[in-house]
């Protein structure tokens, strides 16, 4: 398979993983108020610190102990609802990422300015971000919440700088390998 054909495979299959995030992040947000305290309760009481618990030696119980305890300092800023926006929005962030990364070049061209790229995925990921704050105010008992913009700007602003910088470092070193070759 060629490398363009690759790429496209790729690009493709990143598109698809956005567009099924932003479908589970549509039916999240369609949920009942109840069902939707229901799962928050439920993900709180799983990631709860538990008094007593000790790591006797196993490193997959302290590994429990050190995502319990970070929960819960977690959850002293905020409740998992808002969390969970976080993570949410960290997901799409990272496959939207992707999809604008490897997105086909034109024929003969370059593969465009990584700072456009970058600015095309804030732009689809604030977008996504508004439109299910906006859709909450048509489902019956929801409400626009401005707190949850900022964290799922947490969650998509992290996914991209996770994304995009190690690219440009890369990018950046492959240019002066170049350089120094010619």
């Amino acid at each position: 398979m060629s490398s363009l054909r690759a790429g496209r495979c790729v690009w493709f299959a990143s598109v698809a993983l956005v567009v099924a995030m932003f479908v589970v992040i549509f039916i999240l947000t369609v949920q009942a108020p109840q069902e939707s305290a229901s799962l928050s309760l439920k993900v709180e009481q799983k990631l709860s610190p538990v008094d007593g618990m000790t790591a006797n030696g196993s490193l997959w119980a302290a590994v429990k102990i050190f995502i319990r305890s970070v929960a819960a300092q977690l959850f002293a800023i905020a409740n998992v609802r808002k969390w969970a926006h976080a993570g949410e929005f960290f997901i799409l962030g990272f496959f939207v990422a992707t999809a604008a990364l490897t997105w086909p070049a034109r024929r003969g061209g370059q593969n465009g300015a990584l700072a456009r790229r970058f600015a095309v995925a804030l732009a689809v990921c604030a977008a996504c971000s508004l439109f299910d704050q906006s859709h909450k105010l048509i489902v019956p008992g929801r409400h626009f919440d401005a707190l949850d913009l900022v964290f799922d700007a947490m969650g998509y602003g992290l996914a991209l700088v996770l994304t995009f910088v190690p690219t440009a470092i890369f990018a950046r070193r492959r240019k002066r390998r170049g350089a120094h070759a010619a």
